[in-house]
C-alpha cells in the first residue's frame, strides 16, 4: 500500500495524460511514445495495484508493442524494457530472435549493464539460467562505481548464487551515499537524485541492509512529487515518467525493508518484486 503522503490519484492522472493515440506513452503530453516511457508507465500502474492490460482489452497498446517488436531492436537496456513490457501485457515474443540478440550484444558489449540486462532477459523472457544458455561471464564493479553499478553487480551475483566478497564494504559505501536531505547521490558526497535513491535502495535490499536514515529517505522521495502528480528527479525538478517510476519503486522498496528483518535477503521471484528491482 502506498504511503498516505503520496497522491495516488494525481499520479495515475499524470501517467494517463502521457498516453498516446498510438498506444504507447511519452515523456510529456506533447512528445511521442517511447519504449522506456511505456515501460515506466505500465510499471507504475502495476506496482500501484492496477490490472495489467491484456491485448484484447487494450488493442492500441498491443499494436504499439507489436510494431516495436517487429522493428530493429536497439540497445540492450531498451530491449529489456520492451520485452518485459510485452511480458506484462501477455504478448508473445520470438524466442530465437531474443537468443540471437543476446548473443550479439555480449559479443560487442563488455559492460556490467549488458551482463545485467542479458541475465534478466534470459531468466524472465527465456525462462532459463544465463549460464545454461552460454550467456554468463565473470562480472566486476567498474573502477568508477556509482550506486546504479552496485545494484546491477549485486543483482547479477545474487541471481547466480555467488558469494559477494565486498558485501560489508559495499553496504557501508551505499549507506554513506545518503545525504543530509535524505536522498542518495551517485556515490558519497554527490547530489541527491531520485534515480540514485532507487538504485541505492535496491542495492541495500539485495545486501539485506537498510539506509542509515530510512525516514529521511522516505521524506526526500515523497517531496519529489509535484502538484501535477508526477515525480521530479529532485524536489525542485520538473516531473517525468522515469522519475515517477523511480519514486514509486523506491517507496515500495522502503516498505519491503520495513517488513523484512535486517540481514534477510528479499524475495524477488514474483512479478512486482522483480519490477521494483529494475535498474
Amino acid at each position: 500500500m502506498m504511503p498516505r503522503q503520496v497522491d495516488h490519484a494525481a499520479l495515475m492522472e499524470f501517467v494517463q495524460k502521457r498516453r498516446k493515440g498510438t498506444g504507447g506513452y511519452g515523456a510529456t503530453p506533447r512528445l511521442p511514445a517511447t519504449i522506456e516511457d511505456t515501460f515506466q508507465a505500465l510499471a507504475i500502474t502495476l506496482v500501484l495495484g492496477e490490472e495489467s492490460p491484456a491485448p484484447r482489452s487494450d488493442p492500441a497498446l498491443a499494436g504499439y508493442l507489436t510494431r516495436r517488436l517487429a522493428a530493429p531492436w536497439l540497445g540492450i537496456g531498451t530491449t529489456f524494457r520492451l520485452l518485459i513490457t510485452c511480458r506484462i501485457c501477455g504478448l508473445a515474443v520470438d524466442v530465437e530472435r531474443v537468443r540471437s540478440h543476446l548473443a550479439a550484444c555480449l559479443a560487442w558489449d563488455a559492460s556490467l549493464a549488458a551482463d545485467y540486462y542479458v541475465g534478466r532477459i534470459a531468466r524472465e523472457i527465456l525462462g532459463a539460467d544465463p549460464a545454461a544458455l552460454g550467456f554468463a561471464r565473470p562480472v566486476a564493479l567498474p573502477a568508477r562505481c556509482a550506486v546504479e553499478d552496485a545494484a546491477r553487480y549485486l543483482a547479477v551475483k545474487a541471481e547466480a548464487g555467488q558469494r559477494i566478497e565486498e558485501a560489508e564494504e559495499l553496504r557501508g559505501w551505499l549507506q554513506r551515499s545518503q545525504n543530509g536531505d535524505g536522498g542518495f547521490g551517485f556515490f558519497p558526497g554527490t547530489t541527491s537524485f531520485i534515480e540514485n535513491c532507487h538504485a541505492a535502495l535496491a542495492a541495500l535490499s539485495l545486501l539485506g541492509a537498510r539506509p542509515l536514515a530510512p525516514a529521511n529517505a522516505w521524506a526526500f522521495i515523497v517531496s519529489c512529487q509535484t502538484g501535477g502528480g508526477g515525480f521530479g528527479r529532485s524536489p525542485s525538478a520538473a516531473p517525468f515518467l522515469d522519475a515517477s517510476w523511480y519514486g514509486v519503486a523506491s517507496l515500495r522498496l522502503l516498505e519491503e525493508m520495513e517488513r523484512q528483518p535486517t540481514g534477510v535477503l528479499p524475495e524477488t521471484s514474483n512479478r512486482q518484486s522483480r519490477l521494483i528491482f529494475s535498474v
